[in-house]
C-alpha cells in the first residue's frame, strides 16, 4: 500500500521568492483530454482563495499541476527563487484508506515528519502541538481511536488536524467540506481563517457557492479556461458564473456577506475549540 494513500496529505519542497505563485498559460491533458486550457494567474502571499467551477473544470487539476503530480502539456508554474518551507495538499477524503490500521494520534502525528523527519523523537515541543491541533479541531478525547472508527466530519477534523502539524506556509485543499456536516463545515472554516491569519497562502477547490461567498474574500472561477480571477464580490456575478457554465438566476444567488472576513475573526470567536462532536 502506498504511503500517500494512507496518510492522505502530501509535502513538497519547492522555491519562491515571496511566496507566491504564477501560473502562466498553463494548459494539462488527460490523455486526448483537455483539463485545463492556458490558465494564467498570480497567487500572492496570505491570500485565501477558492477555486471554483463546475465538475470537470479542471480544479483538482490545477492543485495537483501545482504539486508536480501533473505535467503540464504546456506552460509552466513558477515558484521564484527562494526555498518554501513545504506545500502541503489535502485530497479529497474518497483518496484515503479509512480502513488502515493507525489511531487518530498517530495519524495527526505523522504530519510533522517533514519538519522533524521520521526518525527524530517525538519531544515535548510536539507533543504540545498535537495538543494544540487536536484541539483547535475538538478531537480531544478520541484521539486513541481507530481511525475506521470515525464520522466523516471527524475524519475530516482529523486531516485539517494533521495539516495543523505539518506547518506548511502554503495550503492546498481539494473539496475539504465534501460530504461533512454544516457546523463542521463552520469550524473548520475558522480553522482556515486561522491559518490565513497567520500569513499562509490557501487555495481550496469549492462547490458550494454559498460558502464561497460566505467565507472567501478571493475567487479563481474556471472551467477548462480561467473565467473571473479576483474579489469575490467582482468574480462571482452572474454573467461570469453563466460564462462558466452555471445556470442561476439573479434572484437565486447566494447572498455575498461582506462582513464576515478574515480580520473580523478573533480567537474569542472560536467557540467549537471546547464542544463535543459526534
Amino acid at each position: 500500500m502506498r504511503l500517500s494513500a494512507v496518510f492522505g496529505l502530501f509535502l513538497v519542497n519547492y522555491c519562491s521568492g515571496d511566496l507566491m505563485i504564477n501560473i502562466t498559460n498553463l494548459s494539462v491533458h488527460y490523455r486526448e483530454s483537455l483539463a485545463l486550457d492556458e490558465v494564467s494567474a498570480f497567487i500572492e502571499e496570505g491570500e485565501l482563495i477558492a477555486v471554483v467551477g463546475p465538475n470537470g473544470a479542471g480544479k483538482s487539476t490545477l492543485l495537483k499541476s501545482i504539486m508536480q503530480q501533473l505535467k503540464p502539456s504546456s506552460g509552466c508554474i513558477d515558484l521564484g527563487h527562494r526555498c518554501l518551507k513545504d506545500i502541503a495538499y489535502l485530497p479529497q477524503s474518497h483518496q484515503i484508506d479509512r480502513q488502515f490500521p493507525i489511531t487518530v494520534r498517530e495519524f495527526v502525528s505523522a504530519g510533522s515528519w517533514q519538519r522533524i523527519s521520521f526518525w527524530r523523537a517525538f519531544g515535548c515541543t510536539e507533543q504540545r502541538l498535537l495538543q494544540e491541533a487536536l484541539r483547535k479541531v475538538n478531537l480531544i478525547g478520541v484521539d486513541d481511536r481507530q481511525i475506521s472508527t470515525l464520522s466523516g466530519g471527524q475524519f475530516q477534523r482529523m486531516l485539517f488536524a494533521r495539516m495543523l502539524m505539518q506547518d506548511a506556509d502554503v495550503l492546498l485543499l481539494d473539496e475539504p467540506f465534501n460530504a461533512i456536516d454544516a457546523q463542521t463545515t463552520e469550524d473548520l472554516m475558522t480553522v482556515i481563517h486561522d491559518c490565513q491569519r497567520k500569513g499562509k497562502t490557501i487555495l481550496a477547490v469549492i462547490h458550494d457557492l454559498a460558502l464561497v461567498r460566505r467565507f472567501f474574500p478571493n475567487v479563481m472561477l474556471i472551467a477548462t479556461q480561467l473565467i473571473a480571477s479576483g474579489t469575490t464580490e467582482t468574480v462571482m456575478t452572474g454573467e461570469n458564473l453563466a460564462k462558466a457554465g452555471y445556470q442561476y438566476l439573479s434572484s437565486e444567488m447566494p447572498p455575498l456577506n461582506t462582513e464576515y472576513s478574515v480580520n473580523s475573526l478573533s480567537q474569542t470567536e472560536l467557540p467549537f475549540y471546547g464542544r463535543n462532536i459526534s
